[in-house]
């Protein structure tokens, strides 16, 4: 039983039964020494917010599984429903100048970008029998599969966002059922033409798969570095970061999934820092839970952010083989 289970059936024990879950070494393991002083001093769990602080902690595990954009792309914090991005051409020189001569002004025309917020939800399947037989593990798990569904969502629009604002051509490796370095180091020239610095690679399964099959990452094992063959995990490849994306873009536009064809898309190579950028309004929320018990039932979790392309040419699509 974990510790929010343990502190909900703490909640929903009477004052004799509570007195003995406090004396228990299993329940202060469970729940810690400073949490226990906590339920000594208050008259009622309820007078605290451990279980309210536990449920959220709960949802986050959830999604920690699934993390993938918000840890590539730039979150701007706002108050508003919207984020406006300023931003330039890039790729500009300057120019020389004669001694004493006067420095000319950038004649770059500045362009704007605007990130609209929006608000995403879900409910946890947590039914009031649950609540009545205490199956309070029952619980926990539903709101980890709470956790997962909002990151799966954030991941699903930065990922659409992203395979329709790139304007680079595609990359499109030349042998079927293969997908080698060699491709990604094309898809890095792309980017690098345009002046943009990739250091992020983000695969579809199949991508990784095939890139496991890759006979360059085998003859690195060979030269001593066997984390691949030891752990399953793609090391850094061309000063990229690896990252693995399974969730589906929910389009019928662009495709990110194993099928050969068309705007079917397996990889991605990405500035990070120039591609697109997430605004954040209010990250993961536990909304509508006031009684530490009973209002389990009825609680949603949401979140309001939205993400925008900003610079079209700061990436390369890999359509899938």
């Amino acid at each position: 039983m974990g510790r929010l289970a343990t502190l909900l059936k703490y909640a929903d024990a009477g004052p004799n039964e509570r007195k003995k879950l406090l004396n228990s070494n299993a329940f202060r393991k469970a729940v810690g020494e400073k949490t226990v002083v906590k339920l000594q001093e208050a008259s009622d769990i309820a007078e605290t917010t451990l279980l309210q602080e536990e449920v959220l902690k709960k949802v986050v595990e959830g999604a920690e599984p699934a993390v993938c954009f918000r840890d590539i792309l730039p979150i701007i914090k706002t108050d508003s429903y919207s984020v406006r991005v300023v931003k330039s051409t890039g790729g500009e020189y300057a120019e020389d100048i004669a001694e004493g001569g006067v420095i000319p002004v950038n004649t770059t025309e500045l362009s704007k970008v605007d990130i609209t917020i929006n608000k995403i939800g879900t409910r946890p399947l947590i039914t009031k029998e649950v609540i009545e037989d205490a199956l309070f593990d029952i619980v926990e798990i539903e709101l980890e599969k709470a956790g997962r569904r909002m990151e799966n969502k954030l991941n699903r629009d930065c990922l659409y966002e992203i395979l329709s604002g790139i304007t680079t051509t595609d990359t499109d490796p030349a042998t079927d059922n293969y997908f080698k370095v060699s491709d990604i180091a094309t898809a890095l020239k792309k980017v690098k033409t345009e002046n943009f610095t990739p250091d992020t690679i983000v695969m579809h399964p199949h991508a990784e798969g095939l890139l496991l099959q890759d006979s360059n990452l085998v003859y690195v094992a060979y030269a001593g570095g066997d984390q691949t063959l030891r752990t399953g995990k793609i090391p850094t490849l061309l000063g990229l970061k690896p990252y693995t994306c399974s969730v589906t873009t929910g389009s019928t536009s662009y495709y990110w999934d194993d099928t050969d064809s068309a705007s079917h898309y397996m990889a991605l190579v990405i500035d990070s820092k120039n591609m697109a950028y997430i605004g954040m309004r209010r990250d993961l929320t536990v909304e509508r839970y006031e009684d530490p018990i009973h209002d389990l039932e009825g609680i949603s979790v949401t979140m309001r952010y939205g993400v925008k392309t900003i610079q079209p040419k700061a990436g390369n699509r890999i359509l899938t083989t």
